[in-house]
């Protein structure tokens, strides 16, 4: 059966009822699939490729980035029609730096084209893919997302590289300018922590809609950064202080909470908040050799969930695996007994394999799922 509407508009709210993707060689039909009516799987992540020219302190690529693996651009199709079947709206393009995919733009087209609500990219935002933007339009993106990792040159090119926060924000200001919703994302750490919210002021000159922060978590290359790593208490008190810095700004400020005070879980519960992403499997990430993860704290490990063939094939990973750790949550609690049951629900069960120890076991310290972001601050 086919269908003749118009595409979905980017940037609008999430909505459900029918999926639609190219009927088989006729890309201008449409075929009508059915979709789940919640949200499993409902944020894709798709990395094109592992390839990039920086070495950033805080990357959680590791070395993968020396692999610099590219996923086919028949490969990208395959998987990107598997999970719009498997319930995916908003999908986020990344790398590696993405724009340095030989077929980056006909990724985001194609994208649009299947029936993915939302297309988002992260990019470094240096030369290569400012070219890349120049042959796009806004329409192209729900939004893009420009990393930049301290408030100066003083800060950012410690983690990124000399010279590379100039050129980024030359590349903010020509995106905001050209009128693509333009965010800007930072990885907190203690290299940075005293001038991030100088982003705040940058972001409101450049027309920047939005400033999220999240914290820096020692995997991939930051196993040789482990002196940036922030404890929870350093996190919260940064996190304290974003209200007051946004206030009466343009930019709307969100953050990956991460970590949580016994007096905030009911916030967070009312927020939504419904522990581990393994309870919910909102989100799946793929890496070009066809690994998909739900928890993006284990992409260190093995445990991936599943394995997605060249052919768009989804095969669950039947060895040991980050469900099995996910379900392992609900029978013994981190703190080992938990003290936020209507709403920390056992805790983060990957920090005891990535940290060594749960965060919930600090007194009055509960983890909360750092893949769900808290409400903006202003």
């Amino acid at each position: 059966m086919t269908v003749d509407l118009p595409m979905p508009a980017r940037g609008r709210a999430d909505a459900y009822g029918h999926a639609r993707m190219p009927a088989p060689g006729n890309s201008a039909d449409f075929l009508r699939i059915d979709r789940v009516p919640y949200g499993r799987f409902r944020n894709v992540y798709l990395y094109i490729t592992e390839a990039c020219q920086l070495r950033c302190g805080s990357c959680y690529m590791g070395d993968r980035l020396e692999r610099a693996l590219k996923m086919p651009f028949e490969q990208i199709r395959a998987t990107l029609i598997a999970w719009r079947q498997m319930g995916g709206s908003k999908l986020t393009i990344l790398g590696g730096e993405p724009t340095l995919h030989p077929r980056y733009e006909d990724t985001i087209r194609l994208a649009g084209q299947i029936g993915y609500e939302q297309v988002i990219t992260t990019s470094n935002g240096l030369a290569p893919a400012r070219r890349k933007f120049a042959r796009m339009e806004p329409g192209d993106f729900a939004y893009v997302q420009i990393s930049l990792d301290g408030g100066s040159p003083a800060t950012h090119d410690v983690v990124r590289g000399p010279g590379s926060f100039a050129t980024t924000l030359e590349t903010v200001e020509e995106l905001a300018q050209r009128g693509f919703d333009t965010r800007i994302i930072c990885t907190v750490n203690k290299a940075n922590v005293g001038d991030c919210l100088n982003l705040l002021d940058i972001a409101d000159r450049l027309g920047v809609s939005l400033v999220k922060f999240h914290v820096f978590s020692v995997i991939g290359r930051g196993h040789g950064n482990d002196d940036w790593g922030m404890r929870p208490h350093e996190w919260l008190e940064f996190c304290d202080a974003l209200p007051a810095a946004s206030a009466g700004r343009r930019t709307r400020v969100w953050y990956q909470p991460t970590f949580a005070r016994r007096q905030e879980m009911p916030r967070y519960q009312a927020e939504g908040y419904s522990g581990c992403i393994g309870r919910t499997l909102d989100r799946i990430s793929i890496f070009p050799d066809g690994r998909a993860y739900v928890c993006s704290f284990l992409f260190d490990t093995d445990l991936h969930f599943a394995t997605v063939t060249s052919e768009g094939r989804i095969e669950l990973n039947r060895g040991p695996n980050e469900f099995d750790l996910f379900t392992g949550a609900l029978v013994q609690h981190g703190c080992g007994s938990c003290k936020a049951p209507g709403s920390c629900m056992g805790g983060c069960p990957a920090e005891q394999i990535v940290d060594g120890a749960s965060s919930c076991a600090e007194e009055e310290i509960f983890p909360v799922c750092r893949l769900w972001k808290s409400v903006p601050a202003n």
